[in-house]
């Protein structure tokens, strides 16, 4: 099944940043730049990572689990998707677990009235 790879990041995935989302999103939106920093960095490096992988015959993937997308000729959609979702996983964790003291504050809708 074509799918199988991508399937799996989705079922397995996007439940658990749903769940996040839904009991941090005021602390996210307040640490945007401490969750997408470190997944794009991460993110990217581990693609290239798995580039040279992949160019160097250290690993491959079965043409029938993947949707057959490449980036940079290489590396299966689906992969560079898992690398990173795990990062903004790790991230999203990482800054909910943190001290308030270490996070940006969170602003309220509402200003109160002095």
């Amino acid at each position: 099944m074509k799918t199988a790879y991508l399937m799996h990041i989705v079922l397995w995935m996007l439940p658990v940043l749903a769940g996040q989302w839904i009991i941090g999103w005021r602390i996210f939106r307040a640490n945007i730049k401490p969750l997408l920093w470190p997944t794009m960095i991460l993110g990217s490096y581990l693609t290239l990572a798995d580039a040279f992988a992949i160019h160097w015959g250290i690993w491959s993937f079965d043409g029938t689990q993947t949707i057959g997308v490449h980036v940079a000729g290489m590396v299966p959609l689906e992969e560079v998707l898992f690398f990173f979702v795990t990062a903004l996983l790790i991230s999203q964790s990482l800054v909910l677990f943190l001290p308030d003291r270490l996070r940006c504050p969170v602003r309220s809708a509402t200003t109160p009235s002095g």
